[in-house]
Order: C-alpha cells, then sequence, then structure tokens
C-alpha cells in the first residue's frame, strides 16, 4: 500500500501541475486579450469623440457664419443704406415721405424677423438708441455689451458680435449680431439683431451618435481669469450660459482647451471625473468646443466580468466566442437602428414627429391609385393654425414650436385610423390625407379636430375665440375615385388646390371653422 502511495503521489503532483500551468496560460491569455479588448474600446471612444467634434464643430462654424453673412448682406444693402439715410432726414426735417420710408425700414426688419430666423431685429442709432422695430417705434437703448459691439463695428467698419448670454432684455439666453449702416460714407444707424440660441445654436451639440449617459460637447469662451460656459451642461442645465470655471483648474478640459490644448487628451471635467477630451478652435471667432466623455463609461467592457468566471479552459475559450459573437450582433442591431432612424427621419417632420411632405406625397400617390382602381373616395383636409404669426411673434419661436407639437398632437387624436396619414405641410400648416373616406364624413372629422384643438386650451392673447389657439380648415376629395387615365401630378395639384381655396375661405369666413372646396 505504501509502494502504490508512493507511485500515485508524482503523478498526482504532475496532474496538479499541468492544471495549474494551464489555468496560468488560460489567465495570461485572458489577461491580453482583456487588454487587446481594453485598447480597442479605448480606440473606439476616442475615435467617436474625433468624429462627433468635428461635426460639431463644422456645424457651428456653419451657424456662425450664416449670422456674419446675413449682418455682412446687410451692411451691403445700398438701397437699404440709402432709404435709412433719407428716412433720417425726413425725420429730422418733418417731410412728407417719412411713413413710406419707415414702411420699407420695418417691412426689411420684419423679413430678418420671419424668414432669417432672428427673435428680434432693431434699428438703433449711431449712439445705441432705439429707433424702429418692426411693429413701430421704439425706446430704449442698447444693452452695455451691444452698444460695446456697436463702437468697434463703427471702428472696424464691419459687423461685429456678443457671444450668448442672459439678459433682462429678453427671456432667454440670446447671440447679437450688430450690423452697421452708412450712408454717404458716414455712420448714419445700426441694427440690431438677436437669436434665441436655444432653439438653433444648442441642439447642435446634442447630437450625439450612441446612447451615452456621459458624452457631451460645450462650447466656451474666455472671460478675462476664467472660463465662461455657453451652452447647456449635462449635469448643470440651468446654469449656462454662465457656469464659470477658473483658470487655476488647470486640469478641467475647458481650461486646458483655452490654453491651447488641440485634439485628444485625458483630464478631470468640472465634477472631478477622469475624462477623454476633445478640444478645437473655431477659426474668426473665440469660441472653443470640447466634447468629452467618462473615462469609466468608454472603457468599460462586459469582457471583464466573462474573464473573471473563465477559469476551466473549456468555460473560457466559450466565453470568448459567444462575447464576440454578442459584440458583432449588436454591432449589427445598432446598424439596423441606424438604417431604420435615418429612414424614419427621411420622412417624417423633426418638430412635431407626424409625416413630412416627401411621405404626404407618397402615400398620396399610393391612395390615389388605390382610388382609381377601386373606385372608392379619397379626400384631404388642409389645416392652418388662426393667426400662428401673432401667437409665435408674442412668445417667442421656442413655445411656437411647442405650440405646434401641440396642435399636430391634437390632430393626430382625431384621426386614429391606421390607414389616415397626418402631415406637416409647411410652417403652421397641416394636411390630414383621408382614404376610402366621402364628403361628409371628411367634414365631421374636420369639425372634429377644430373641437379636439380649441378644447386643448392652448392660451392665445390675441385670438378672437375665447383667446385659445384655434385652426381652420379646408376639406376637398373625390367622391368616386378619379378617372381612369388622369394624371397624378394634374390631380395632386387640383385636389391640393381646392382644399387649400377652401381654408382660405374658412380663413376669411371667421376661422375656427370648416369649409368645403
Amino acid at each position: 500500500m505504501k509502494m502504490a502511495h508512493d507511485n500515485l503521489n508524482p503523478w498526482l503532483r504532475s496532474a496538479l501541475l499541468m492544471v495549474l500551468a494551464s489555468g496560468l496560460l488560460l489567465i495570461l491569455g485572458g489577461f491580453l486579450i482583456y487588454q487587446d479588448i481594453k485598447e480597442r474600446h479605448q480606440h473606439l471612444a476616442e475615435r467617436e469623440l474625433l468624429l462627433v467634434n468635428r461635426l460639431q464643430l463644422q456645424n457651428l462654424r456653419t451657424w456662425r457664419e450664416s449670422r456674419l453673412a446675413d449682418a455682412q448682406t446687410l451692411m451691403g444693402d445700398v438701397p437699404f443704406s440709402r432709404v435709412v439715410g433719407q428716412w433720417r432726414l425726413a425725420v429730422s426735417a418733418d417731410l412728407a415721405d417719412e411713413p413710406a420710408l419707415r414702411a420699407l425700414i420695418q417691412g426689411r426688419l420684419r423679413l430678418l424677423r420671419e424668414q432669417a430666423g432672428y427673435d428680434a431685429a432693431y434699428l438703433v442709432d449711431a449712439e445705441g438708441a432705439f429707433l424702429l422695430t418692426p411693429e413701430g417705434g421704439a425706446s430704449g437703448h442698447l444693452p452695455l455689451a451691444e452698444s460695446a459691439a456697436l463702437r468697434r463695428a463703427w471702428t472696424q467698419a464691419r459687423p461685429t458680435e456678443v457671444e450668448p448670454r442672459l439678459n433682462p432684455v429678453f427671456a432667454f439666453p440670446f447671440f447679437s449680431i450688430l450690423a452697421p449702416v452708412y450712408f454717404d460714407d458716414e455712420p448714419i444707424a445700426a441694427v440690431w439683431m438677436a437669436v434665441d440660441v436655444r432653439a438653433s445654436l444648442y441642439p447642435l451639440l446634442e447630437k450625439w451618435p450612441s446612447a451615452s449617459r456621459t458624452a457631451e460637447s460645450a462650447l466656451v469662451v474666455r472671460d478675462g481669469d476664467q472660463v465662461r460656459v455657453l451652452s447647456p451642461l449635462r449635469d448643470r442645465p440651468d446654469e449656462a450660459p454662465g457656469l464659470r470655471i477658473p483658470l487655476s483648474n488647470k486640469d478641467d478640459p475647458m481650461v486646458r482647451a483655452i490654453y491651447g490644448m488641440r485634439g485628444l487628451f485625458y483630464a478631470h471635467d468640472y465634477r472631478d471625473q477622469p475624462v477623454i477630451a476633445m478640444a478645437s478652435s473655431m477659426t474668426g471667432s473665440p469660441w472653443y468646443l470640447v466634447s468629452k466623455i467618462d473615462t469609466q463609461e468608454a472603457l468599460d467592457s462586459r469582457w471583464r466580468e466573462l474573464l473573471r468566471i473563465a477559469a476551466p479552459i473549456a468555460s473560457g475559450l466559450l466565453c470568448v466566442w459567444l462575447v464576440l459573437a454578442y459584440v458583432q450582433h449588436q454591432a449589427w442591431r445598432r446598424e439596423r437602428a441606424l438604417k431604420r432612424l435615418l429612414e424614419q427621419q427621411v420622412r417624417q417632420d423633426p418638430l412635431t414627429q407626424v409625416a413630412n411632405r416627401l411621405a404626404l406625397d407618397e402615400r398620396l400617390r399610393e391612395d390615389w391609385h388605390r382610388a382609381i382602381r377601386s373606385g372608392g373616395p379619397l379626400s384631404v383636409l388642409m389645416i392652418d393654425v388662426d393667426d400662428f404669426k401673432r401667437y409665435n411673434d408674442h412668445y417667442g419661436h421656442v413655445t411656437g414650436d411647442q405650440c405646434l407639437k401641440r396642435v399636430a398632437a391634437a390632430i393626430s387624436s382625431v384621426t386614429s385610423r391606421a390607414t389616415d396619414l397626418v402631415a406637416r405641410y409647411g410652417g403652421e400648416e397641416f394636411v390630414v390625407l383621408l382614404p376610402d373616406t366621402g364628403p361628409d364624413q371628411a367634414r365631421a372629422l374636420a369639425q372634429a379636430i377644430c373641437a379636439a384643438v380649441s378644447d386643448a386650451f392652448l392660451e392665445h392673447p390675441f385670438s378672437v375665440h375665447e383667446r385659445r389657439v384655434t385652426v381652420s380648415i379646408g376639406v376637398a376629395g373625390m367622391a368616386r375615385g378619379p378617372a381612369v387615365g388622369t394624371h397624378f401630378d394634374e390631380a395632386r395639384k387640383s385636389l391640393l388646390e381646392r382644399a387649400d381655396a377652401a381654408l382660405y375661405a374658412a380663413k376669411h369666413a371667421g376661422k375656427n371653422r370648416v369649409e368645403t372646396g
């Protein structure tokens, strides 16, 4: 028995050594694989950060250049400058043509607000005192920052801007541009244009290709011995544009961007969290764009947990293959989800989340051909929000957009059939496509939509209908379907024109009503 025991011990020792060696090799191999995967995740996170920063920087550059181009165009508009100069002379001399000249100037200011997207446009004199608005005369004076920008504009003979900020003159953060106006080479006035950055600038920094919990981009400028953040931050949304970071905090990525750091680097942000950051400067402006993501989120991986439980060799190898298959499947799912999202966005209005004109045209063509084959009816509703321009001017574009969303939701709540289509036709106009629906049914549905919008109780101080938002609707349709051989483009044009004419009649009949074309 002792001999057998002595012969067994070396075998057991060899087996244990082999198991131990295999375990150590597996651990070493798993560690090397984990390090390789960690590096790949790091490179992917850095690449995503680089691409997003570049894309956002280009969008910001385009946005800023378009605003400055508006001011440059206005400054170089010789006829406009001549009208302003003649109006100033007419005012001082009490000439009879003063009202006509004033109307021309106000018309140009209205175009800046209604077509160029500015929330405010003022004509001011060379000292910064208000002269005109799109609605008429004005009193008051430019804020201090705009007054300083106006003096720079006269000195440099070019438009000047004031970075986004909060000021009691408006209830929203805004970006200002001062465009000087010359008459016979003499400075006589300037146009002050202000735009709400919440609706036009901030969304450019919010787009991110992945559902990250910590990724964000911030627009910053240097302000004395501090860095001022111009855009909202994920953890401090109520402080922008106003959050300030001392330049003494040199490990903060925003401070490092001010000090000249460019490209990818590692730092600690305003929350004292380690981050991977990407910093870029915008040529021709004091803006710096800083994109960042928490290091923990960027490098975290499920591989670590899998490697911890992969003690046996077979289980370890199986786990590796399962994780590889999972990563590939996730990539395939993300690709499919991105394709579906892109296809949906092409045919969906980004504001109201209903269909857009492309989707409307496609469905109208399908339903029109179906009506030819079946001989069934086809109706459309042309819907317009009553007095929306005055609503938008009073509350601002951000609140106006919220109103359009509520109206779209009210319309969609009434059109409950899967075959009905609600589409935004443009501005405050919507179209509802109703296949297999006759004129009487369409009119009844239109009246229900009027009631639904009115019952939403959206306050409208300029509405004559109980001071609430209402809609007018024009109904048009084909009772038995189009005739065989009718060209679609002609039929589409006729149908929409009749609906539009009926809508026009509803407007002139008092609004908040339905008319049939």
